[in-house]
């Protein structure tokens, strides 16, 4: 009986090759199939990537008024003059006293740490596309010694707050 169950399991084994000739035919034609079916998920995945993006930038897209415009035109002029005025005031060597009162001249409340006087306003501008509102931050760094004595260049940090 089991010489009868394994003489059934080789013939079978052997039965199908026969039919390998069917298979790769079979084989051909569900590969050549998915091979279609593939480019067609190819096109329809590029076509909603497409009109996502394009979506998206009508969602994102805000209307910016002569107001705005303006603001951020304020914004800008603002956060420039104080890089250049932050550059030709705070050199190397200014004492304490004299960025004390550059801060406080440009309306940055300034805090003393160790080896740093820094200040952040928050101001209104007009928001490029993508974000959220015309909220805005300008801020100063400057590095100093114990004495208060700037060590480095300023730096000058102007942001939106609500951006991707």
């Amino acid at each position: 009986m089991s010489h009868d169950s394994r003489s059934s399991h080789s013939s079978a084994f052997c039965q199908p090759a026969r039919q390998v000739s069917g298979s790769r035919a079979y084989i051909r034609r569900t590969v050549s199939l998915m091979k279609s079916k593939g480019a067609v998920v190819v096109v329809v995945v590029s076509l909603l990537m497409v009109v996502s993006i394009g979506c998206n930038n009508f969602y994102l897209y805000r209307h910016q008024s002569a107001e705005c415009k303006e603001r951020g035109k304020a914004y800008s002029a603002r956060a420039e003059k104080l890089k250049r005025d932050a550059a030709d005031v705070l050199r190397v060597g200014t004492k304490r006293d004299v960025v004390i009162r550059f801060f406080q001249n440009n309306g940055i409340p300034p805090t003393v740490f160790a080896n740093e006087i820094t200040g952040t306003i928050n101001l209104k501008g007009c928001a490029p596309t993508g974000c959220g509102s015309d909220d805005a931050l300008l801020g100063l760094r400057v590095e100093v010694d114990k004495e208060g004595t700037v060590t480095s260049k300023p730096a000058i940090g102007a942001l939106y707050t609500d951006c991707f």
